[in-house]
């Protein structure tokens, strides 16, 4: 049965400035880095807007050694870094990594993980064989048609090749060889033009690598073969200059000619060859006798390439994973409230109760206004510190005061400075327990002006959570009259509030300490 999730995800090659997040997916792969920036709208939509690709060669040297030297290192965290800089300067919310084989096999691929993190600003996922594969389905899928039965997958990288058989709703088969073009190349390939000997010793490795996975594919039935990588696309571009023709495909009868073509062919003059990139030259004899031997062994006669691959399937599995946060950005454009809305579902919060006790402490602090003095940002603050006052339980119920204050100052809100974090955990902080004193010195280390702004909050907040005490949203309304003395808030309920009212009774410490003034509650009749 189809996932109801993908099939709205649909990728579309035109730009379009009404989307609401732009995203970047990042493939480190084993000779090139690819890089899709795309706009993402509320309901899963994207929209590709740039591309980039650089061939940095990473696992060029890493196969027989199992290390990636450090030349290559250095060329993928340049690479990284220019793509890192460029999704900033395009806006980009965030920029999701993924690492393959060279990376994933290398004896210092943590080295490079951790590199690119601490220089290039970017956290790299190493994917596993089975999961590349997987993703790949997901790019490819989304990009083409898959009706009329099963579909053959090829994805040929420099490590390793990917070789998935799937129809519109799922992968039948997702399998992956460590046979990619820069592999072999660097284990059978050491004369130019290859020696017969190499050649032979390459396609008996095919065999002895693909026979019986080959013979699986057969048994599926394909009605069609899909090709992806930058192997595919040279060999489909040198092809179609052999045959004069513009369609993205490789046909079988010029592929042979190719090869032979190529088996005869030094690197000096295979370069010149129309549509091979100068940096494949070494690996395109691998990768092509390695297409020749599964299109003759599975009697493929064409194959058609898709531009969609890894990198969106990557985009395309983070959209399918946070479409509940691309609804919330449509119903809340503010970016520091959605922050403020994220952290509080990270921390599985009552939404009821928190959303009661915003309603009754923004009521509070604009009714006395005339007490406090403060201005419409120390409102903002306020409102996010009555959201997040209780996220605390989702550590412990015991203090859960200060787990909030932990979570709010450790939670990676976005667009708030360290001053308004500070304020807004202090907040959270005293809405209920002891009130601020000189040896909390959290509190203590803010300014004289942020505390006031912290005790006002904080006195209002207690109030405001005591007033939904059995967490059953049944204050509806109250109206404050401020008297010299004396502050008589006017309750009115639906049903029984007398829960309510006792327990604001109790929290009314902070605010008598604030502001000189004893504070009242009564039930409206």
């Amino acid at each position: 049965m189809a996932n109801p999730v993908n099939q709205q995800l649909k990728i579309r090659d035109r730009a379009d400035s009404d989307h609401e997040l732009r995203l970047a997916a990042i493939d480190v792969g084993s000779n090139s880095l690819h890089m899709v920036i795309a706009q993402i709208d509320a309901d899963g939509g994207a929209t590709n807007l740039w591309r980039m690709k650089e061939m940095v060669g990473l696992g060029r040297n890493s196969f027989p050694s199992h290390r990636l030297s450090p030349e290559a290192m250095d060329r993928a965290l340049l690479a990284l870094k220019r793509f890192g800089q460029t999704a900033l300067r395009r806006g980009c919310e965030k920029v999701v990594a993924v690492a393959t084989s060279a990376v994933r096999e290398a004896e210092n691929g943590g080295d490079f993980i951790e590199r690119a993190r601490r220089e290039g600003g970017v956290n790299v996922r190493v994917v596993s064989a089975r999961e590349e594969a997987r993703l790949i389905y997901i790019g490819v899928r989304h990009a083409m048609d898959f009706a009329g039965g099963h579909h053959l997958i090829i994805d040929i990288g420099g490590g390793s090749v990917e070789l998935i058989v799937a129809d519109a709703n799922a992968p039948l088969l997702l399998e992956s060889r460590k046979i990619g073009s820069a592999r072999m190349t660097a284990k059978f390939v050491h004369s130019d033009p290859p020696r017969k000997r190499e050649v032979e010793r390459l396609l008996q490795y095919y065999r002895d690598e693909l026979m019986p996975l080959l013979q699986q594919v057969r048994d599926l039935k394909p009605v069609r073969v899909v090709g992806t990588s930058g192997t595919l696309e040279n060999l489909a571009a040198m092809c179609s200059s052999r045959a004069n023709a513009a369609r993205a495909e490789i046909e079988r009868e010029a592929l042979n000619d190719l090869v032979d073509k190529l088996l005869k062919t030094e690197a000096a003059d295979r370069v010149k060859i129309r549509g091979l990139d100068e940096k494949r030259q070494d690996q395109i004899i691998a990768g092509a006798l390695l297409v020749q031997f599964i299109m003759a062994e599975l009697g493929i006669k064409r194959i058609v390439l898709c531009g969609s691959a890894l990198r969106e399937g990557i985009l395309l599995e983070y959209i399918g994973r946070h479409l509940p946060d691309l609804a919330v950005r449509r119903k809340v454009p503010d970016p520091r409230h959605r922050s403020v809305l994220d952290l509080a579902r990270k921390c599985e919060w009552n939404e009821m109760h928190s959303l009661q006790v915003v309603a009754i402490a923004l009521k509070l602090f604009d009714q006395l206004e005339s007490l406090h003095g403060l201005n419409a940002k120390a409102r903002e603050l306020l409102e996010h510190a009555a959201m997040l006052h209780d996220i605390g339980w989702h550590i412990a119920p015991s203090r859960h005061h200060k787990h909030s204050m932990y979570l709010v100052q450790n939670g990676g809100l976005k667009g708030f400075s360290d001053r308004e974090i500070g304020i807004i955990a202090n907040m959270t902080r005293y809405h209920r327990a002891s009130m601020p004193k000189p040896s909390h010195s959290t509190y203590m280390s803010l300014s004289s002006e942020d505390r006031h702004i912290v005790d006002v909050g904080g006195a209002i907040l207690r109030i405001a959570d005591g007033l939904d005490r059995s967490h059953s949203r049944v204050v509806r309304d109250l109206k404050c009259r401020i008297g010299k003395r004396r502050v008589k808030v006017l309750v009115t309920g639906r049903g029984d509030i007398e829960l309510e009212l006792w327990a604001a009774r109790r929290k009314t410490d902070l605010f008598i300490a604030e502001f000189d003034r004893v504070i009242t509650f009564r039930a409206a009749r």
